[in-house]
């Protein structure tokens, strides 16, 4: 959206935001941040689970719920292994996101598919497993 001084504003509610990512799209490529093998641009499924992962670590969440207000998509999300409700912001101008989220069906499904060729039993690969400082 154009402000009277040719600067972008930014959208006033959601609606807005859905309404000006379709119309420009390329404006707003950094915001594909939920990976998909079948490389789906669809909001993911409420209740779906994905791998969040940040320069600082990773971790595998549940997505509860979107949010948008004062520019900023606030995402409501439960920390699978613990049950804690976190919640992540994402500037929506911010050009480099802190964080991916990678479908956790799709990371399994690729660990699966290896585990078949190799005819050998690694579930465990795909446990997140904390270690002794709580990492």
């Amino acid at each position: 959206m154009k402000t009277g001084t040719n600067e972008l504003s930014k959208p006033t509610s959601i609606n807005e935001l859905v309404q000006d990512i379709e119309k420009h799209p390329d404006r707003y490529q950094h915001l594909k941040i939920f990976l998909r093998h079948d490389n789906s641009t669809g909001i993911p499924d409420f209740g779906e689970e994905f791998l969040a992962v940040s320069p600082s670590g990773f971790g595998l969440y549940r997505i509860n719920s979107a949010d948008y207000q004062n520019g900023r998509i606030i995402l409501s999300l439960t920390e699978v292994s613990t049950n804690k409700a976190v919640q992540y912001s994402l500037d929506v101008n911010n050009q480099h996101p802190s964080c991916i989220f990678i479908r956790w069906k799709d990371v399994k499904n690729m660990v699966f598919d290896e585990c078949m060729k190799s005819k050998i039993n690694d579930n465990e690969l795909l446990e997140l497993i904390e270690d002794k400082n709580g990492n």
